[in-house]
């Protein structure tokens, strides 16, 4: 991992604010947990970790620049709060579809990617 490069930094960052949430609210807190399992699941897919990766309203976003305004062309996924996970198109306006899991909510954000 290249630290020089902004999203890199980011990738390892990320994981670490939301575990301290979690640990901060005892467990207690599932959309919290929801967003940290995103996470750790998203930084498995190198075509995600190209991206710079940020969070807004327990939504895990992914752009193709490092500032803002953000380049997001990527769909965002988003914890339910019955444990399952919702991805949506990158304007938000379009639901692609609901996985059981963090990692299927991954796999179908991948599978979304636009070709550029």
């Amino acid at each position: 991992m290249n630290l020089d490069d902004p999203s890199a930094r980011r990738w390892q960052r990320l994981p670490t604010t939301w575990q301290r949430m979690v640990d901060l609210s005892g467990g207690s807190e599932p959309m919290s947990q929801g967003v940290l399992a995103l996470i750790e699941a998203a930084r498995e897919e190198p075509e995600l970790r190209r991206l710079y990766p940020y969070t807004s309203h327990f939504t895990l976003w992914f752009s193709a620049s490092t500032g803002h305004p953000f380049a997001v062309t990527a769909p965002a996924v988003e914890p339910l709060p019955d444990g399952r996970f919702r991805v949506r198109g990158p304007r938000q306006t379009t639901v692609l579809g609901e996985a059981d899991t963090a990692r299927a909510a991954i796999a179908l954000v991948v599978a979304n990617l636009p070709a550029e």
